[in-house]
């Protein structure tokens, strides 16, 4: 099965795209389609991800067809064949 996912900001840069389509098995979870792709794109692309190392404290929002994953199962939340994860840098405002 596949999603795409679609990068924003800084992981854009450090997965030298926009967005793709990955394949993936039935039944995965945001986290472990996280963790693929941290194994593609790096140590970097992993701290960014889940805000360690030179990003703590960094919080990124994980949307899922539109939706925040945090108002679903989180990390735990599964993925189905032609979903789409954006994942985007905080928004802050005032």
């Amino acid at each position: 099965m596949r999603v795409k996912v679609k990068y924003f900001a800084l992981l854009r840069e450090l997965a030298g795209k926009r967005e793709e389509d990955v394949e993936i098995d039935e039944e995965t979870r945001v986290e472990e389609l996280l963790e693929k792709l941290s194994e593609r794109y790096g140590e970097r692309f992993r701290d960014y991800v889940y805000g360690v190392g030179e990003f703590r404290g960094l919080t990124l929002m994980f949307l899922l067809n539109g939706r925040n994953i945090e108002l679903m199962d989180g990390f735990k939340t599964r993925l189905r064949d032609g979903d789409t994860l954006s994942i985007l840098p905080p928004v802050v405002g005032g």
